[in-house]
């Protein structure tokens, strides 16, 4: 029973919502039929880990019913229904969180019953909770929904003469709605589409955004005065740096844009904002610029201490947290990095926290030349997906060319060869910037022992040339290495 449902839930109760549960369970209002407070109050005596094997339906039936046959299917359903209470609890404990949404709720009754003063109360009491709201997604969308309950509220007073401003502004909603969705969706699918091996067919969201005379709009909202125009236009930047990312020009403004309003924004529709700035410098950029380095770094610094690295609370995704890292390391803000692992590898999710603090210090002692503790540290890298692999692949093809073990490498070349052409998950683009890699570093090798100067300045050209590479810049130094 241990990987149950119903124990996954209650181990993310907190003490004070165990109490709260129970209460909830005695209360005649929430009752589901069964009375499940003898069974949780056996089982509470095990939160939060419920790790012991004493948590078993026989163990709890012998509890609840001394001296009594075990009877499974009594236990089941007593469960099932103790599940379902966890749930309607949580559901509660969301609405506690969002007045919003509460009253969104209330209206709807209030306007079945006609209660036309309630209504309208319940409209002043959600615009005092949105004042107090950031600028996102979801303040357009509760904005919108508001525009809507004041309409229905005209029509259930009989005063729809009143509608023009609040149709109005809704239709303005729904416009900047649009705006940030087209963000969101187009952003996901290119990275879907290049790294995950998604296929697209018709992609009628693209077509749309990408036709749109943005410019246009824009300046009317400024001869218009219109309050949301920075956003308008940050929307239409970030759209412009996914559909024409060469345009570098719309990074710069983005980013001007962003340092002169992000305090007006939400905390989540910041990091997202920083999210899409570091993305475009990591994957349009040149990053063997040391300009584009130092950039990336300080946005990284930047959101570390603004705390917008961090999503949903405190938490640490993994590939924010070897992006971050990686990123120090190229901009050669080592003690930065070391740092880095040290305060905030505790903000991965558990399961990570080892295998990604190794692949850290793996790195770390690479780009410090410490090339025997980094295949160490490799070594301990448990492999969480694929492109966990693929980076350490990569890595370890380096590690073992700066060992000068040429054996090693190329039967480690030809291993990854073959998991390249084994693993249909890997996206093309991926699979041919590893690939290209791999065959690389195998001419490296090769020359590393002829030494025809004409075949080192011939390589070194193909690979300047080359746009879809992994570690071009590493490739280029060792070839370098060679001419000298």
């Amino acid at each position: 029973m241990k990987n149950s449902k119903l124990i996954n839930i209650l181990k993310t109760f907190s003490p004070e919502e165990i109490k709260l549960f129970e209460k909830f369970l005695a209360s005649p209002f929430h009752s589901s039929g069964k009375n499940c407070i003898p069974l949780f109050r056996v089982m509470k005596k095990f939160h939060p880990e419920f790790d012991t094997d004493k948590i078993s339906y026989e163990s709890l039936h012998s509890k609840l019913y001394p001296g009594k046959k075990f009877n499974k299917q009594v236990m089941w359903n007593l469960s099932s229904a103790l599940e379902k209470m966890t749930k309607e609890f949580i559901e509660q404990i969301a609405l506690k969180k969002d007045k919003f949404t509460r009253m969104s709720l209330a209206i709807s009754e209030f306007n079945t019953r006609k209660l036309a003063h309630n209504y309208s109360q319940a409209i002043s009491e959600m615009e005092k909770v949105l004042l107090k709201t950031g600028i996102d997604y979801d303040h357009f969308d509760k904005k919108l929904h508001l525009e809507i309950f004041k309409q229905d509220y005209y029509f259930l007073t009989d005063k729809t003469q009143f509608k023009g401003d609040s149709t109005l502004k809704s239709a303005e909603y729904q416009v900047l709605l649009f705006l940030r969705m087209s963000v969101t969706a187009l952003r996901d699918l290119k990275i879907l589409e290049e790294y995950h091996n998604y296929k697209i067919d018709i992609n009628l969201a693209l077509e749309f955004a990408g036709n749109i005379d943005y410019e246009t709009i824009i300046e009317y909202a400024k001869r218009k005065n219109y309050e949301y125009t920075y956003l308008i236009e940050l929307y239409y930047h970030s759209l412009m740096m996914l559909l024409k990312p060469v345009e570098t020009e719309h990074m710069v403004k983005f980013r001007e844009l962003f340092r002169e309003h992000y305090k007006k924004l939400a905390s989540n529709e910041q990091k997202d904002m920083m999210h899409w700035l570091i993305n475009y410098c990591l994957y349009n950029l040149d990053l063997g610029k040391e300009e584009n380095n130092r950039m990336i770094f300080e946005l990284n610094d930047f959101r570390i201490k603004e705390d917008l690295a961090f999503h949903p609370d405190n938490q640490l995704s993994k590939t924010a947290y070897l992006q971050i890292f990686n990123a120090a390391l190229r901009a050669n803000e080592t003690d930065w990095a070391l740092n880095f692992v040290k305060e905030h590898t505790s903000k991965l999710i558990p399961e990570f926290r080892d295998t990604m603090k190794c692949q850290a210090y793996a790195f770390l002692y690479f780009h410090t030349g410490e090339y025997q503790k980094a295949l160490g540290y490799v070594n301990k890298v448990e492999f969480k997906d694929i492109m966990d692999k693929l980076q350490i692949r990569i890595l370890t093809a380096k590690i073992y060319y700066e060992l000068n073990e040429p054996e090693t490498l190329l039967n480690y070349v030809d291993a990854t060869k073959h998991f390249l052409s084994s693993n249909p998950s890997i996206s093309e683009i991926i699979r041919v910037q590893v690939h290209t890699f791999i065959k690389y570093i195998q001419k490296i090798l090769f020359l590393k022992e002829k030494g025809d100067p004409a075949e080192i300045n011939s390589l070194k050209k193909e690979v300047e040339a080359v746009e879809e590479v992994a570690s071009k810049k590493w490739l280029l130094e060792k070839i370098s290495e060679l001419e000298n």
